[in-house]
Parts: structure tokens; sequence; C-alpha cells
């Protein structure tokens, strides 16, 4: 049929799908460019390595496939937002046929626009409830946790909302001061600095001495961006457990010893019963007996790391919009000034071990012996590295604080667990997403990090498909 000449029924139900075909979309895309784009990249590795290379239609086929099933990221995004779209409507037209009869004269206006925020809150909590049952679907897992992260996420943006909220609501109650309004800017400008901090020392303390609260990915990641041989932490994981002893034979010499042997260094000094505490150098890598100058070799690795892979990113965002020499060169600038804070991060880290088992520590705690500073030195690098943030624009420093801050949350609950519980996520999940959906709606610029990646000024249903882009 035409749909031009369509009847007012089919349009009616063409308009109450057009959220839930546009979410579909932009999850398929969401979901799919990324792991086209990373076969293609293997199959290409492989080809220049000159490794056999199978067929990569197959491969491309089964991801589509994948794509199209029910408990996929598409058919979450398209459930959440145009479950929201359909439910709407029909919660606002209940509140106003039971409240009609009961709201008193003249505060039609007031009692409206609370109707609306509560159906808005209920129908996209009803949405977001669907959406991640369906995403949790798949009857082959035993445990439940495959959608923690994505949980996490709408928990910390509805604190953020929430906190912000009760913030404004104060600032604007409160006595106007001079003081005041000193303490409340250091406060806004640093708070997201703060949290990232925050976020930053228990991710990176639970790296080092409690790696299965992170994802395995992000374990990798970490290891590989600040150079950590493992034979290293692992003997300082084993410091804190008591196994390794300085002047003390516990059979853990030959830990150390390896890594002495591949640096080119002195093997003795891999021997715990031989020395009163591990030499800077073999904490430097063999790079060198300054703990300054190992602190910029750290700092010029991860900058070169983190250049190449944020100036790709910086160029593909830049794309859509095509590319000149203006936009190339910004796109270099932003790479570097991103890539100089996570150089900055592994410089700290590594700097602030030296600092304390070496420098500081034994001139402010003389009283303590050495194995309390190799434990306390890693305590004080997972509080300071994070204040590279610091390094970013103030308006970027959100962005990040909480990209991080559910990964640090995620620390301290089971990243599996029985089926059982799967309705307490669900629930959080759920009151989460009702309260990020209902910001958005009526007061967008509570959802400061939505409203700046989206650039508008209001948003609909459709419009907050960015919210589970994650």
């Amino acid at each position: 049929m035409d749909l031009l000449h369509m009847p007012p029924y089919g349009l009616k139900e063409l308009i109450l799908s057009h959220p839930f075909l546009k979410a579909y979309g932009l999850g398929f895309l969401y979901y799919l460019s990324p792991r086209i784009f990373g076969l293609v990249l293997s199959k290409v590795k492989q080809r220049i390595s000159n490794k056999k290379s199978n067929v990569v239609s197959p491969a491309i086929i089964d991801i589509l496939r994948k794509s199209s099933e029910l408990h996929r990221f598409p058919a979450f995004c398209g459930v959440i937002i145009g479950g929201w779209h359909v439910l709407q409507p029909i919660f606002e037209k209940f509140f106003v046929a039971v409240g009609k009869f009961s709201e008193p004269l003249g505060a039609e206006k007031t009692i409206g626009e609370q109707r609306r925020r509560v159906a808005t809150f209920l129908a996209s909590a009803s949405a977001a409830a669907v959406a991640i049952r369906q995403l949790n679907s798949r009857s082959v897992e035993i445990t439940a946790g495959r959608t923690l992260d994505l949980t996490l996420f709408a928990v910390v943006r509805a604190l953020d909302v929430v906190i912000g909220e009760i913030w404004a609501r104060r600032k604007a109650h409160r006595v106007h001061s001079r003081t005041l309004a000193r303490l409340n800017r250091i406060i806004e400008n640093n708070v997201d600095a703060a949290i990232f901090a925050a976020s930053a020392a228990v991710i990176m303390f639970s790296w080092f001495y409690e790696p299965e609260k992170l994802p395995s990915s992000y374990n990798k990641w970490i290891t590989e961006i600040s150079e950590a041989d493992t034979r290293l932490i692992t003997t300082l994981r084993r410091i804190r457990s008591g196994e390794f002893v300085y002047g003390k034979e516990t059979g853990q010499a030959s830990l150390l010893q390896s890594l002495c042997e591949d640096l080119g260094l002195p093997k003795i000094w891999g021997d715990p019963a031989a020395t009163k505490r591990i030499p800077c150098e073999v904490i430097h890598h063999g790079f060198s007996k300054s703990c300054e100058l190992h602190a910029c070799w750290r700092f010029w690795n991860a900058w070169k790391a983190a250049f190449t892979m944020y100036l790709g990113l910086n160029l593909l965002v830049r794309l859509r919009n095509g590319l000149s020499v203006h936009t190339s060169l910004r796109a270099i600038g932003d790479a570097a000034k991103s890539a100089a804070f996570l150089g900055t991060f592994v410089s700290t880290f590594w700097y602030t071990i030296c600092l304390t088992r070496t420098r500081l520590g034994p001139l402010l705690l003389p009283q303590s012996d050495q194995l309390f500073l190799e434990n306390f030195c890693v305590k004080m690098s997972c509080l300071s590295c994070g204040w590279s943030i610091l390094v970013e624009p103030v308006h970027r420093r959100s962005e990040m604080a909480f990209f991080v801050a559910p990964r640090a949350l995620g620390t301290f609950v089971p990243r599996k667990y029985d089926r059982k519980h799967l309705w307490k996520e669900t629930l959080a999940f759920a009151v989460s997403a009702g309260i990020v959906f209902t910001a958005l709606k009526e007061n967008p610029k509570r959802c400061g990090f939505l409203e700046r990646r989206r650039g508008v000024p209001q948003a609909s249903p459709d419009q907050i498909v960015v919210f589970v882009e994650v």
C-alpha cells in the first residue's frame, strides 16, 4: 500500500514505531561497526604477516546473525526507547483519568507537570526493566552479571542527576556571599577531578592486588599501557601476602631473579634473602638509576602508545564533517593533550612508588621497615596517579570521571552472581534509567554529560539513545 494513502490507524502505528526503528538502527550500528572493523583489521594484519587468512564473508554473516538476536544490544536499544515512547502517553492518560476529579482549582498547571514527570519516570523505568531482562535472556548462562557494567553506568548517571539536583536547590536557597560563591566555584571545578582520582585509586588498587574484580580485558589494557612486567607485580603482591620477606629464604627468589637476568642486572638483586630491598633499577626495568629519568621514560612510552590510539579516534569523529587542514591539526592537538594525560597518569604511578619506598618514605616514616614501605608505596601511587586528570581541560574532566566511576563501583559487587538475584539488578537499572531519562526530558542541564555529547537544548524519548551507548 502506498505510504501516502495509508489510513490514520496505519500512520499512527508508523509514528509509534519510528523511535523503535531509530533506536534499533543506532544500536545496530554501534554493535556492528567495531566488530566489522576489528575483523577486517585482523585479516589485514594476517595478510601483511603472510599468514593464512580465511574468507571474511562467513565471519561477517555470523556477526550480522548475532546482531539480530533479541538478547543483543540493538534490540535492547529499540525496546528501551520504543517502549518508553509507547508507554508515556498511556501513563499520562491514566493519571489524567484518575486525578481529574480531585485536583484543586487553579492547580492544573502544577499538577499537570507533576503527572508528566511521574509518567515519564514510570514509562522509561518500565521499558528499561523489560529491556535489561531481555538482554539477560540467554538461557545458556547459569550465572548472571552480563549486563553489570551497563547497570553500574546507569546507577552512576542517576546519582549524578540526584546529587546535582540537591546541590542546585541548596545553592538556590542559601544566603549568598562572596566567600560562599568562591567556595562553590572551587567545589564545582574540582569535584570531577576528585571523583576521577578516587575511582582511579580503586581501579589501580584492584588491578594490583585483586585483578579478579576487574574484567580481564581491562586488566590486560592497564598492564599493557603501564608496561608492567607481571613478575614485578607478582612480587609486590607476594610482599603484601607475606610470602616475599627480606632477609629470609622463602623460596621466592626465582621469580625476581629471572626478571633481573632478562634486564641484564645482577641476579642476586632478585633474592630477598640477600637484599634489604629491591633496587630501584629493577623497578625501572633496567632503564636508569635515576627515578626522574625513569618517570620521563614511562611518560614518553605511554604518550606514544596513547597518541596513536587517540589520533585515530579523533580523526574518525571528524570524518563525518569532512577533514581539512584545520580539523586535522585540531585532531592532532586534541590527541596530544589526551595522550599527555595518560602519560602523566602512568609516570605518576611509577614515580610515586619510587618516592615512597626509597626517598620520602624513609624520611617521613623512619621507624617503618622496608616491607611496610613496599606495601605503602603501592597505595600511595594508586592515590596519586588519578590526579593527572588535572592535565585535562575542565570540560573534559566530567566525561572522564563518569567513565571510570562505574568501573570503580564494579569492584565492590560480584561480577557474576546467581540468577535468582537478577531482579535486584533489574530494579537498580530500571530506577536509574527512569531518573536519568526523566531528568533529560524535563531538565537536560541536569544531565550535563549527555547534553554536551548531543549538543541539544532539550530531549525527547527518541533522542536519548546515547544513554545506552556503553
